[in-house]
């Protein structure tokens, strides 16, 4: 049986740990992983940078620089050889989806193909009622300063973000091929939940997330099953909610654990429960 962590991160993060990327390898191979799929945040467009909305933090923490691709690509070379007979390592990365940068993620994506074995599509930057692509998930006073509906009319910007994670599949929809694509962390609007006191969907975005997993079901992707949130002080959930993961087994869409790691001890974090939990729907 494989068991696989679909979503992990390195020291190229710039927000998280500065750990070896072999100390995450030989946590997942001591946890009994035999599949393992490093997934950096890939480099964000250089105009995006330019014009970045929000904490200079955030702009200089979100992902590896196009200057650390090579060094990123060494080492994940580097640890597939060094582990091969023990782990399956897959190279890969988390690439954010950027409404009106369609264009360059493509290319990039397309000049990465034959390095390329999975690649998990995520939405972390929203755009607002001015025009600004904020982030949603540095801290909740970026999300409400950029948003600030997410205190009174929180479902529009729960509409904001499905609609963005849907125009992410159909970007999706126009990569190769023979790249394995995962839609990830497909909640994460709800990171913050406890902290705004966040309702469940209405029914108007329970319509927009199952018009979602259509698409990811006729697009023959898959779904990032991401036990992060479950660490997360205002979250406690996984990214997607549990009753998203019976409809997607519902669906027949292939649901792909992932820590979402970006140290060393979260490697493997929660696999028990989420793989229960899969389970469990699926009776």
């Amino acid at each position: 049986m494989i068991k696989k962590d679909g979503h992990t991160h390195t020291q190229f993060s710039h927000h998280g740990s500065h750990e070896p990327l072999d100390d995450y390898i030989e946590r997942a191979i001591s946890l009994g992983f035999t599949e393992y799929v490093v997934t950096e945040h890939a480099p964000l467009p250089t105009m995006f940078l330019e014009h970045f909305t929000g904490p200079s933090e955030a702009r200089h923490g979100s992902a590896m620089l196009i200057t650390e691709l090579a060094a990123y690509q060494k080492e994940v070379k580097r640890v597939q050889l060094k582990y091969a007979d023990q782990i399956a390592i897959k190279s890969g990365f988390e690439l954010d989806y950027l409404e009106n940068y369609e264009t360059e993620l493509r290319q990039f994506i397309i000049m990465q193909a034959d390095w390329l074995d999975e690649l998990v599509i995520s939405v972390h930057f929203l755009p607002n009622h001015d025009k600004l692509v904020a982030p949603i998930d540095f801290d909740p006073d970026t999300l409400a300063k950029y948003f600030p509906e997410i205190h009174s009319l929180p479902q529009t910007v729960f509409k904001n973000y499905f609609n963005t994670v849907q125009k992410s599949v159909r970007f999706a929809a126009t990569l190769p091929n023979d790249i394995v694509v995962r839609i990830g962390h497909m909640t994460l609007i709800r990171k913050y939940q406890k902290y705004f006191n966040l309702p469940r969907f209405d029914v108007d975005n329970q319509l927009r997330i199952d018009d979602l997993l259509m698409q990811i079901k006729n697009n023959h992707f898959q779904l990032d099953y991401n036990a992060a949130g479950l660490s997360k002080p205002y979250n406690g959930e996984t990214y997607p909610t549990l009753d998203i993961v019976k409809k997607a087994n519902d669906l027949g869409i292939e649901l792909v654990y992932g820590s979402d790691a970006h140290e060393v001890s979260a490697v493997g974090q929660f696999y028990n429960m989420t793989v229960s939990d899969i389970l469990k729907k699926e009776k």
